[in-house]
């Protein structure tokens, strides 16, 4: 078993949980046939298993638990989708859309309600860091505090920040940027380089965890301290331990122990579980 704790030369912020992941396995989750293969947000759903999207693909994906995409229970939506997030107290699916920078509510007959970030009450200090010129530095992720209603998106880079929205999706209510002295740092990364991907809501430690694409890293974000522990995000394959690519998005079990993380690899997209001990 390959063991991942606050080594690898990324800070963790004082009087923080100690915590270690451990990795338990490595799951293909690319369909060709569904045109599942840009995998790019990850979230549990209401019975067991997943919501996933790719990127360039119009469409919401069910998977089951082991990762495969259920045919039958998949839904229409719009491309460009990077983060998706199933709202187990609201019954309501969210998304991000990354070139329009826009938060989807998708209802389960198809229909959708778009919600530009840049129009919320409270955004008006985004706006200078969304350039219009760049469709690829968008919103990446997105997450709900189930007991609040309180939807958390990440823009990823240039800067990185962390965008907390009202339940309602009408008003950003903070903005935390997600700088290296908070502890968003990598080995694989230069600052301007690295980026934020993905995030789940923890209830239990009151905090998120954000995947890092070019860091290859995952972060735990805590509020209490306002800062990031990281850890180099490792899996085992053929015997050996390698460093995890392309991780696009993640998903926290119910119970808080398991971490799941789905990596953007074509055909060879993964879905990777940890446990957190």
């Amino acid at each position: 078993m390959l063991f991942l704790s606050g080594g690898y030369g990324f800070p963790a912020p004082a009087k923080s949980e100690k915590l270690v992941l451990r990795f338990v396995s490595s799951d293909k989750v690319a369909d060709r046939s569904q045109d599942f293969t840009e995998v790019s947000g990850l979230s549990l759903s209401e019975n067991g298993g997943f919501w996933a999207v790719s990127d360039d693909t119009a469409r919401l994906f069910r998977l089951d638990e082991a990762g495969k995409v259920q045919k039958k229970e998949t839904l229409h939506a719009l491309p460009g989708l990077e983060g998706v997030t199933f709202d187990l107290a609201g019954g309501r699916i969210l998304t991000v859309r990354e070139d329009t920078s826009e938060i989807l509510d998708v209802a389960p007959d198809g229909r959708i309600t778009r919600h530009p970030i840049l129009a919320m009450e409270g955004a008006g200090s985004l706006a200078a860091h969304f350039a219009a010129s760049d469709s690829n530095d968008g919103l990446e992720g997105i997450t709900i505090d189930p007991e609040t209603g309180t939807v958390f998106v990440v823009k990823e880079r240039g800067p990185r920040l962390l965008i907390e929205v009202a339940p309602d999706l009408s008003q950003v209510r903070r903005i935390v940027p997600l700088t290296g002295s908070a502890g968003f740092v990598s080995d694989r990364a230069q600052d301007d380089r690295l980026d934020v991907s993905g995030l789940a809501w923890d209830g239990q430690r009151q905090g998120l965890w954000i995947t890092s694409d070019t860091g290859q890293a995952l972060y735990f974000f805590c509020f209490a301290t306002m800062q990031a522990r990281g850890w180099a995000l490792m899996r085992e394959a053929g015997g050996k331990s390698r460093r995890v690519e392309n991780a696009e998005g993640v998903a926290l079990s119910l119970d808080g122990q398991t971490i799941f993380i789905v990596t953007d690899d074509g055909k060879d997209s993964r879905l990777l579980t940890y446990r957190i001990d």
